[in-house]
């Protein structure tokens, strides 16, 4: 599922007029395309492959040294003398090879952390993407309900003129025109803050604004789709955050080696060949270390620790994953129902047919002021509450996904 993701993510890179994503697919992959958590990803893991390549290379360089020297001789006369000597260090005990080691977990770490941070940022927009969808919905209902009650205000007040309504009726409308405007104006400052998580989730920081509710398109859920079998076993394999973690336990068990290694000290070998007085010298020697004022036991015990508190940490993260796990999938199957409810009892469509029937039975005097405004009170509670309940769908799918380490599986069940 990662493929559609990057070609659409290039596709909008090369048009820059589809700044704005209008499709919550069109929102992921614009995420993984451009934000900066994961340019940043990137280049952490070219600054892992240049430790490598450090890592990896020998950790001592052949010296040469060459010393002149001109002697004045007791029985008269000067003699030109030189010594050319050749050193090379040894590591000895596996340094080098716990050390590349060590190297190459931290790589595979980045690049787990990069794979996480691309599926955080899939998340992040799918979220932000759900939220402002419906912060612009619950703002369009606020916003008619708030048309709706100031014009039967309006229309109370020129029958007050008339004669034909009481004060009484004239300052229920009003009132319930002043409770509509203001929760409009709450929804309007919703909405506001979810364009601007919406940004933020996108990595945009030069567009000043986002697409217009309207124009975002949200495919239907499937209430019937349920979450994979053996869905922990299925974390734990996809997780990238357990898989990075696992990567920090081998290089803290790689750097746990290297200081046991680095209590036996390295070697130098060296051959010195020269003149002096006349005579040809040769000399080969070792040099051997004592650790007696550093000995690296501190060092040693400091990674041992290390890596005990890695294995702690990866064992707590493996819990809390199963808890979490259990935790998603209830509360999906619960958001599942409550959507399937929402779909069999037509909920939406009805509170509709509501408003327009209260509105009509008192254009007919078959209702009084204060009915009225009840029923379209209650039908439009009752449209915001069945949109409420189908947002709690997609947030318990999205999180359902985000645990299992599958954003692909938000875009599953649903119908276009």
């Amino acid at each position: 599922m990662r493929i559609p993701y990057i070609i659409t993510g290039i596709f909008i890179c090369l048009n820059p007029w589809l700044a704005d994503a209008n499709t919550l697919e069109q929102a992921m992959a614009q995420a993984v395309a451009q934000h900066p958590r994961l340019q940043m990803a990137e280049q952490a893991i070219a600054i892992a492959k240049g430790n490598l390549t450090e890592q990896g290379a020998y950790a001592y360089n052949p010296e040469l040294s060459l010393e002149p020297q001109r002697r004045r001789l007791n029985g008269g006369g000067t003699a030109n003398d030189y010594y050319i000597t050749l050193s090379q260090g040894i590591e000895i005990a596996g340094k080098q090879g716990y050390r590349e080691q060590s190297a190459q977990a931290a790589l595979n770490a980045v690049g787990q952390n990069r794979e996480s941070t691309r599926q955080r940022l899939m998340i992040e927009a799918a979220r932000a993407y759900v939220t402002l969808y419906y912060a612009g919905q619950t703002f369009d209902l606020r916003n008619q309900q708030s048309k709706i009650l100031e014009s039967v205000s309006h229309a109370v007040a020129r029958q007050l003129k008339l004669g034909q309504s009481s004060q009484l009726d004239a300052n229920l409308a009003q009132s319930a025109f002043a409770s509509a405007l203001n929760a409009a104006t709450v929804a309007k400052q919703r909405l506001t803050q979810s364009q601007q998580r919406y940004l933020l989730a996108l990595g945009q920081d030069n567009q000043p604004t986002v697409q217009t509710s309207g124009k975002l398109k949200l495919p239907k859920l499937l209430a019937g789709w349920q979450s994979p079998p053996n869905a922990y076993k299925l974390a734990l394999e996809s997780r990238p955050d357990l898989a990075a973690l696992r990567a920090k336990l081998a290089q803290s068990d790689a750097r746990a080696n290297l200081a046991s290694a680095a209590r036996i000290p390295d070697i130098t070998l060296s051959a010195m060949t020269g003149r002096e007085a006349g005579e040809n010298l040769m000399k080969l020697g070792v040099t051997l270390p004592f650790p007696i004022l550093n000995s690296h036991q501190g060092a040693y015990h400091a990674a041992l620790a290390e890596k005990e508190r890695l294995t702690m940490g990866l064992n707590w993260s493996k819990q809390q994953l199963r808890y979490a796990v259990q935790s998603a999938i209830d509360n999906h199957n619960n958001a599942m129902q409550a959507l399937s409810g929402i779909i069999n009892s037509k909920m939406q469509q009805s509170a509709k047919d509501t408003i327009t029937l209260a509105q009509k039975a008192y254009d007919a005097g078959e209702l009084d002021l204060e009915e009225l405004v009840v029923h379209i009170r209650q039908g439009l509670d009752a449209r915001i509450t069945a949109l409420e309940i189908i947002k709690l769908g997609w947030l318990a799918r999205i999180r359902l996904a985000e645990v299992l380490g599958h954003p692909e599986y938000i875009l599953k069940g649903i119908q276009s």
